[in-house]
């Protein structure tokens, strides 16, 4: 029976996360940052290269070989792919572990032993890249103009598919998708809200504030300047005319850059108003197997989409001192 208003579902995700922001961002640094840093190193080489070119063909004859040219550009940018990669791939176990932590706290009353949690996702590595990849796919076909309206509506409806995954067991990855549409059936309207709220919060009042810190320190122009002296690398002339020219790149590039920042360091407040919602609206569901002839009937048993239960280990180190453990 849900019992929660939205409104308290929020208030209580945000204290949560207020109390405990400084783990949260010390745990969220490398899944963000390392992404932009993995995408600096890899267009900030191929920039070196751009430029650097014509007096290292001039010192070092080798580089007039196309092949040994494009070899060492790959090879340059090897160490920001491998950077990259494994900062994407901690972002995205990060939307199951957030949900084990805040079970976490509303057991404890600690956030704590971020490893632990990160298991609760990598003990189910294949299931997890499975629901990620259906929600890919889910993902990439909303994008297209005539299913927007059909994929915002679907998206409220499976906003809960991460906490299905961490909490319950027994099911498939479609399962997830299943269970959350009837999770959220009867509830749409509220669940809407929630997002809502927190969209305006995470996604637009916030890198706004952020924008502001950045134009105050001058970091915003510094930035721009960067990425427009990067955008007059490319071959833009042919768009030039409809008003896509360095500045407005470098203005665009610097936008996205801030905004990616606090959407990234924000995500533990999405996960942790999920998990409250979950936890305010999910009951067990009671399943009877299908019927395969009227003896096998009488003898046909139910069973119950379980909640997992914390991991008693993990309860025991919340108890020791923060400098214990």
């Amino acid at each position: 029976m849900a019992n929660k208003s939205v409104l308290n579902v929020f208030f209580e995700g945000l204290k949560i996360y207020s109390l405990n922001i400084h783990k949260f961002i010390l745990y969220m640094s490398f899944p963000v940052l390392g992404q932009i840093l993995g995408i600096y190193l890899i267009f900030g080489s191929n920039y070196w290269f751009t430029n650097n070119l014509h007096n290292l063909s001039m010192k070092f004859p080798a580089f007039n070989n196309m092949s040994t040219m494009i070899l060492l550009v790959v090879l340059a940018a090897v160490p920001g792919f491998v950077i990259l990669l494994k900062a994407f791939w901690e972002f995205l176990v990060a939307y199951g572990a957030l949900n084990s932590m805040t079970d976490g706290y509303l057991n404890t009353g600690k956030v704590y032993d971020f490893k632990s949690h990160k298991q609760v996702v990598l003990n189910r590595s294949f299931s997890f890249i499975a629901l990620w990849m259906l929600f890919g796919i889910f993902t990439f076909i909303s994008i297209i103009p005539i299913f927007w309206v059909i994929g915002a509506i679907l998206f409220v409806y499976f906003v809960l598919i991460f906490q299905i995954f961490t909490f319950e067991s027994g099911l498939s990855p479609v399962g997830y998708f299943k269970r959350s549409f009837n999770i959220i059936k009867g509830n749409f309207v509220r669940t809407f809200m929630l997002i809502v709220l927190l969209f305006i919060l995470t996604y637009l009042i916030l890198p706004a504030g952020l924008s502001v810190i950045f134009d105050y320190l001058n970091w915003t122009a510094n930035l721009s300047s960067a990425f427009e002296a990067w955008a007059f690398t490319l071959p833009i002339e042919p768009v030039e005319k409809f008003g896509v020219t360095p500045s407005v790149i470098g203005n665009l590039i610097t936008s996205q850059f801030v905004f990616i920042i606090m959407a990234g360091f924000t995500l533990p407040l999405r996960s942790i108003c999920f998990t409250l919602w979950y936890s305010n609206l999910a009951e067990p569901v009671e399943v009877q197997k299908p019927k395969k002839s009227r003896k096998q009937s009488k003898q046909a048993k139910t069973f119950k989409i379980e909640k997992r239960e914390i991991d008693p280990e993990i309860i025991r180190r919340a108890r020791l001192e923060d400098d214990e453990y």
